[in-house]
């Protein structure tokens, strides 16, 4: 039973495979021969031909054009009732009504799917293009977080509760904004959304500021004695960022067609770990 469904199937899957100009000039073929048929019955067997060509045997031109119009009609199920099948021509109406209007509907079909597809992936781009822009903005308002700890840091030589409060969010902003990035990349082989070279290199550079201010905002901190390692929340949120750089660059690297500026990003999230890493020991030595 299943060899037979799918032997049944088969030339309809083939149909819908094929493009639009040849489903329509095979809907027209169809057509021509079904009207050459319907012609040859009224010439040949009168008794089987539809009527109204029986009337026009002194013209043939005019026979075929009728049986032409009528062949339009059949495929097209308008039915105007001015020539009626008789005979074996009922047969063929009724096998041409149901091709063509397969053919037809398979056309229609395929249009419509064509024009959902578009309207999918233009939604996948503007959406893929939203998400590359508040990408971009949510690591710009990271790095002003950060200039104003500095800035406090600089003026004050302390951090209030505010301060360490801000710090943990665009901690945890930049995980969640890191973490949409292999998204670009993992599409399927028709690739809906590719960023080009200059919205790639715009979205290098952002996550680049980005750990770069983060180092200078650490290094900031130290030089102010100011001890953000031992503030358990930001740390714990830090670390994970830190993670999630060192889990997202090499996914990032791996599929993105442009490589140059993934060593810097690199090099400042390892300069950030050894900070981490150098600022935890202190702690212990003080402690212990």
């Amino acid at each position: 039973m299943i060899w037979r469904r799918s032997t049944f199937f088969r030339p309809v899957e083939r149909l819908t495979q094929l493009p639009y100009a040849v489903l329509l000039v095979l809907w027209m073929i169809l057509a021509i021969i079904f009207a050459t048929a319907y012609f040859a019955l009224a010439v040949y067997a009168p008794g089987h031909g539809p009527t109204q060509l029986l009337q026009d045997e002194a013209n043939l031109a005019v026979m075929f054009l009728d049986s032409l119009y009528y062949s339009v009609i059949t495929a097209t199920s308008t039915g105007y009732g001015d020539i009626t099948p008789q005979g074996f021509s009922k047969a063929l109406a009724s096998a041409q009504s149901i091709l063509s209007l397969l053919i037809w509907a398979l056309f229609v079909t395929k249009l419509v799917s064509h024009k959902q597809e578009a309207a999918l992936r233009e939604v996948h781009r503007l959406t893929f293009e939203d998400v590359f822009h508040n990408i971009r903005e949510g690591l710009y308002i990271i790095r002003k977080d950060f200039d104003h700890i500095i800035d406090d840091a600089k003026k004050h030589n302390k951090l209030n509760q505010d301060h360490w409060m801000d710090l943990v969010s665009a901690y945890r902003q930049g995980q969640t904004l890191l973490q949409e990035i292999p998204d670009f990349y993992a599409n399927d082989d028709k690739r809906i959304y590719t960023i080009d070279h200059r919205r790639e290199q715009l979205l290098h550079e952002a996550v680049h500021r980005t750990l770069h201010r983060l180092n200078d905002m650490l290094n900031t901190l130290s030089n102010h004695n100011i001890d953000w390692a031992e503030h358990e929340e930001s740390m714990t949120e830090l670390s994970s960022f830190v993670k999630t750089v060192e889990a997202v660059t090499p996914l990032w690297q791996k599929e993105s067609p442009y490589t140059e500026a993934f060593e810097d990003i690199i090099h400042l999230n390892t300069q950030i770990q050894d900070q981490i890493k150098g600022s935890i020991d202190a702690v212990v030595d003080e402690k212990g």
